[in-house]
């Protein structure tokens, strides 16, 4: 029965102490990744990979802007359209 007390109480304060500094060790973690990222050389694959995404989105952006310009376009009224 001790040993299942003290068992519990260990992983409270795991828990605990996981809870505290968890988000903390999470953040430190994620900066030494991007760290070793950009000490990586331009042409690393993963980099590369990142880069073409960015473009995607961008071209991706471009061509929802040109969208909704031609469906303002249409929805616009014309001149013969209004009668004049």
């Amino acid at each position: 029965m001790k040993k299942v007390l003290i068992g519990a109480a260990v992983f409270v304060a795991a828990v605990a102490a996981l809870r505290r500094f968890g988000p903390a060790l999470g953040e430190r973690a994620m900066r030494m990744c991007e760290a070793m990222f950009d000490r990586m050389p331009a042409d690393f694959p993963p980099k590369r990979m990142l880069r073409g995404i960015e473009e995607i989105r961008e071209q991706n952006t471009q061509i929802l802007r040109r969208l909704e310009e031609q469906e303002e376009e249409e929805h616009r009224p014309t001149a013969l359209a209004a009668g004049v």
